[in-house]
C-alpha cells in the first residue's frame, strides 16, 4: 500500500516538473517573441522618422570609427556592412550621428512640431544643425531631450523669450551656433552658470546682438577654444575681458568697432593661433607687434 501511494508521488512530481518545465519553454518563448517585435517596431519606427527627415530634404550622416580609429563619413544607409545582417538592422545601429535641417516655406507649424518632436529618436545624434525655424519652448524641449547632443548651430532662427536659457543649460554641449539668429542677449548669463560653462569649447555668435556684456559671461568659459564675434557691437572693453581666456585659439572679430588699444590686450592670449580682424581700424603697427610676441599666431585683416 504504502508503495503504492510512493510511486504515485514519484509519478505527480514528475508530471509537475514537466509541467514547469513547459511552462518555462513557453514564457522564455513569448519573452523572445516579445523582444524580436519590440526590436522589429523600433526599427521601422526609425526608418519612419528618418523618412520623414528625408522628405524635408534634411542631409542625415553617419560617422563610423573603424578598429583602427579612422573616422568614414557616410550618407545615412549608405556605409558599408556585413553582408549576412539586414541593412534596416544595420542602419537603426549605426543610427543617425549628424543632422542639418533647413525649413521648407511649405510646412505649417503643426507639422515642424511633430518633426521636432522626433529628434530626440535619433539615440545617437551628437551634432544638429538648424536654420530658418522659430524656436519655442515645445521645440527647445524637444532638442533638450537628445541625450547625446554635443554640438547645436541654431542659424538665422528667432528665438522666444527664455528659450536659450533652456537650451544652454544642457549638458554635455561643446560647441554651440547662433549665428545670424535673434534672442535676448541677457539669457546669455547662463554660460557662465549652466552646464555648458565647463564644457563649452567653440561658441559662434556671427551676427548676434551682443555686446560687451556678453564678453564678460563669455570670459567664464574656461575651456573655450573657438570663438566668433563677427558683426557683433564688441569693443575694445569687452576684448580685454575675452583676452583673459586661457585656452582661446580662434578669434573672429571681423565688422566691429575693436580698435589697437582692444588688439594689443590679446598679446596676454598665449594660444591664440588665429585672429581675424576684417574690416576693423587696428593699424598694422600693432598687428606686428602682436605677430612677434605670439610668433604662431595667423592674422587676417583683409
Amino acid at each position: 500500500m504504502s508503495a503504492d501511494v510512493e510511486t504515485t508521488s514519484v509519478q505527480i512530481n514528475q508530471k509537475n516538473r514537466r509541467i514547469l518545465i513547459r511552462r518555462g519553454l513557453i514564457a522564455t518563448l513569448i519573452a523572445i517573441c516579445a523582444l524580436v517585435v519590440w526590436s522589429v517596431f523600433l526599427v521601422i519606427r526609425f526608418h519612419s522618422h528618418v523618412s520623414a527627415f528625408q522628405k524635408q530634404k534634411a542631409q542625415l550622416l553617419v560617422i563610423d570609427e573603424n578598429d583602427a580609429g579612422k573616422t568614414a563619413v557616410f550618407n545615412y544607409g549608405s556605409a558599408p556592412g556585413p553582408a549576412f545582417i539586414p541593412r534596416p538592422i544595420i542602419n537603426y545601429h549605426r543610427s543617425v550621428n549628424w543632422l542639418e535641417w533647413d525649413r521648407q516655406p511649405e510646412n505649417s507649424s503643426e507639422e515642424i512640431d511633430e518633426l521636432f518632436a522626433l529628434l530626440p529618436d535619433f539615440h545617437k545624434l551628437k551634432e544638429i544643425h538648424l536654420s530658418g525655424f522659430i524656436i519655442d519652448q515645445k521645440r527647445a524641449a524637444a532638442l533638450s531631450r537628445i541625450t547625446q547632443l554635443k554640438y547645436l548651430s541654431i542659424w538665422t532662427c528667432q528665438l522666444k523669450q527664455s528659450v536659450l536659457m533652456n537650451l544652454l543649460n544642457k549638458k554635455g554641449l561643446s560647441g554651440i551656433s547662433l549665428a545670424d539668429s535673434t534672442f535676448q542677449e541677457e539669457e546669455l548669463v547662463i554660460l557662465k552658470q549652466g552646464a555648458a560653462k565647463e564644457t563649452l569649447t567653440c561658441l559662434l555668435l556671427s551676427n548676434c546682438p551682443v555686446t560687451d556684456h556678453t564678453a564678460t559671461v563669455i570670459s567664464e568659459c574656461r575651456n573655450l577654444e573657438i570663438l566668433h564675434l563677427d558683426g557683433t557691437q564688441i569693443t575694445d572693453v569687452g576684448l580685454k575681458m575675452l583676452a583673459r581666456l586661457p585656452h582661446l585659439k580662434v578669434l573672429v572679430l571681423d565688422h566691429t568697432a575693436v580698435t589697437d588699444v582692444g588688439v594689443s590686450y590679446l598679446s596676454a592670449t598665449p594660444e591664440l593661433v588665429e585672429l581675424s580682424l576684417s574690416n576693423t581700424g587696428v593699424s598694422d603697427d600693432v598687428l606686428d607687434s602682436l605677430k612677434q610676441e605670439i610668433p604662431a599666431l595667423r592674422i587676417s585683416d583683409d
